[in-house]
């Protein structure tokens, strides 16, 4: 089967030495990947493959974050209605099931809408906005969109009309009419400068995560 990938290999001079206990639990495989990663202490070894979030990034780092988790613990607080609106893709479905976890954990029981492509399409739309709100049963007061709505001005600016509050959680390009009036659009892409870009829809819910846990430490966690 022909394809138009090439695959090339890190040059690796030696394999690292990870002290005895370590080369004795990895695999020769797996010392070598690290090795080509520039990985060659045990202690960056340990950092590695078993991280904590303590060894991250501020996750408030990111543009619009605070904006994001305020509104997001104001629903909280009040007992809101809130709605996750997803893409189909695997990004788009691995964060609607990542964020519903993290807002069941902290009380909140969003409904979840996922477009069927042959239907609604991609992204925020007329008929999606509408069966969105059915899935919740009513208007929410807060939608966020995950993997999509960056692009989105009109729609958004639609929900801001009918009284919802829009958080856009995203990696996507913006499109030439600039950024949606969402309460927060979260996209390391929008930022310029961010080494973050590289983040896809879920990384970029992980980030909200930890960013949530740093401001509201759940009890229940140790």
């Amino acid at each position: 089967m022909s394809t138009k990938f090439s695959w090339e290999l890190n040059p690796m001079d030696s394999m690292a030495d990870f002290g005895a206990e370590l080369n004795e639990q990895l695999p020769p495989l797996v010392r070598k990947l690290l090795t080509q990663r520039g990985i060659r202490s045990p202690q960056r070894a340990e950092q590695f493959l078993r991280p904590r979030l303590a060894d991250l990034g501020d996750p408030f780092d990111m543009r619009e974050m605070d904006a994001a988790v305020e509104r997001i613990f104001r629903a909280v607080d009040h007992g809101e209605r809130v709605c996750i609106y997803g893409d189909y893709d695997v990004d788009g479905v691995s964060s609607v099931t990542l964020l519903h976890t993290i807002l069941t954990a902290y009380g909140v029981e969003p409904a979840c809408f996922i477009p069927v492509r042959t239907k609604e399409g991609y992204g925020l739309s007329k008929d999606g906005i509408s069966h969105a709100v059915e899935a919740c049963g009513g208007k929410p007061d807060l939608i966020i969109t995950v993997d999509c709505g960056t692009s989105s001005v009109d729609e958004v600016a639609y929900l801001n009309s009918i009284g919802i509050d829009v958080i856009v959680l995203d990696h996507h390009e913006s499109s030439t009419r600039g950024r949606p009036p969402a309460v927060a659009v979260v996209n390391a892409k929008l930022e310029g400068d961010s080494p973050l870009t590289y983040l896809c829809s879920a990384g970029v819910v992980f980030k909200l995560a930890h960013a949530m846990l740093k401001r509201r430490r759940l009890q229940d966690l140790t």
